[in-house]
């Protein structure tokens, strides 16, 4: 019914600190783990009184760590804060970045009324994410290192997530998953059609997407978002992705209601807005899905279908 699969780095204390001293010139003290993130493995370390967050991931997933220094030189603003970027590099078979540490605490470890607080800020950040100016970069969909969108159309990128890879990608020949593990190809098969079938609703505009904006990727502090974190999945297309994105994964708000609300409260008319949720909702059920399978999250698979099932009824 499959396996879990380990898919971060593994690295020793010993190998971490030959690599920091290798970079610094200054002692390198407080080392500890973070446990967080599904790709990368990640430090806090301090030296000559600073604070900072190393993160490693294997070769084949290391695009991430160039976007997030790519974001943090053409996104980062007031209204976006983005933790910059210290270093980008290759060690004893990984890719590592080392970016500066930022206040607040993730929103993970937030709840009730404290929480409540921070939605406001958290809207406006997301909002903020979605204004920054793009024009300078082409494509849709993921995009690379240097900013170039890879597909053609949003349309063309949202396909993708039914199309098996090269061998030497992150999901690989991954329709195998369907006879090897608990992925249900008849389900998957039926969202797929359904956001199929909403394709043309899509806007042609472009968008800056974060992807994965909540859980362990956003921090904040005093009421406020005081950084966007991790980049690697960030695309170019339609903004409501992101807002999919929150009403799919966090349950505890209405961020549906909360998002409405804020549109009209700005004045904009947003077309085809349920479609369009609808239709992303989709793609992020079905990659959540292959993931899930692809590291053997059985437990998480199972919350999706109910998750995805509850939002289509609706």
């Amino acid at each position: 019914m499959g396996v879990a699969v380990e898919i971060k780095p593994v690295i020793t204390q010993d190998e971490l600190l030959g690599l920091l001293t290798g970079v610094f010139v200054e002692p390198v003290t407080a080392v500890h783990s973070i446990n967080s993130g599904q790709i990368a493995k990640a430090f806090f370390f301090e030296t000559a009184g600073q604070e900072y967050v190393i993160r490693l991931t294997r070769p084949n997933v290391a695009v991430g760590l160039h976007k997030d220094a790519f974001a943090y030189r053409h996104f980062a603003s007031p209204r976006l804060p983005i933790p910059p970027v210290v270093r980008v590099g290759d060690y004893a078979g990984y890719t590592y970045a080392i970016t500066r540490r930022m206040p607040g605490k993730i929103l993970d470890e937030y709840s009730g009324e404290a929480y409540e607080a921070l939605v406001p800020s958290i809207i406006e950040t997301l909002d903020a994410i979605h204004q920054t100016d793009v024009s300078g970069t082409t494509g849709y969909g993921s995009f690379d290192g240097q900013g170039m969108g890879l597909f053609a159309s949003w349309p063309d990128f949202l396909l993708t997530v039914g199309d098996e890879e090269d061998d030497g990608g992150f999901y690989g020949k991954w329709h195998g998953l369907f006879e090897t593990t608990f992925l249900d190809r008849g389900l998957f098969d039926e969202i797929y059609a359904e956001m199929k079938a909403l394709l043309p609703f899509c806007p042609a505009e472009r968008y800056l997407v974060h992807a994965d904006y909540a859980f362990s990727n956003v921090l904040a502090a005093d009421g406020q978002v005081t950084a966007v974190l991790d980049w690697a999945n960030a695309y170019y297309g339609d903004f409501l992705f992101d807002v999919a994105w929150l009403i799919v994964g966090m349950e505890r708000v209405d961020f549906d209601g909360r998002f409405r609300r804020y549109y009209q409260s700005q004045g904009r008319t947003i077309p085809h807005y349920d479609e369009r949720l609808r239709c992303c909702a989709c793609y992020i059920c079905l990659d959540a899905f292959r993931f899930y399978a692809k590291t053997g999250q059985e437990t998480a698979y199972q919350w999706m279908k109910k998750r995805i099932s509850h939002i289509l009824d609706d």
